[in-house]
């Protein structure tokens, strides 16, 4: 993720109710939790184009639930509890 798109991505989420805040998140952390398929897709012999552009997206989905995470602690929002 460019600066930029980190700088846009955070004021995007300044505009989020803390509901929605949380949801995100909360997606987002699901889609980084399912694990890296690029062991996989090495193994299973796909193009190296393919693997590199599966890298970039879950570091992608990682740092974007970085951000979330940091967005909600700065709103004392609770994480994980009903």
């Amino acid at each position: 993720m460019t600066r930029k798109e980190r700088n846009d991505f955070v004021k995007w989420t300044k505009g989020l109710s803390d509901a929605e805040l949380k949801d995100t998140y909360y997606d987002t952390v699901y889609c980084d939790s399912l694990g890296s398929q690029t062991e996989a897709m090495y193994e299973l012999g796909y193009d190296m184009q393919d693997i590199k552009e599966q890298e970039a997206f879950e570091k992608f989905l990682h740092e974007k639930s970085d951000i979330l995470e940091n967005e909600c602690l700065k709103r004392n929002i609770k994480l994980w509890e009903k």
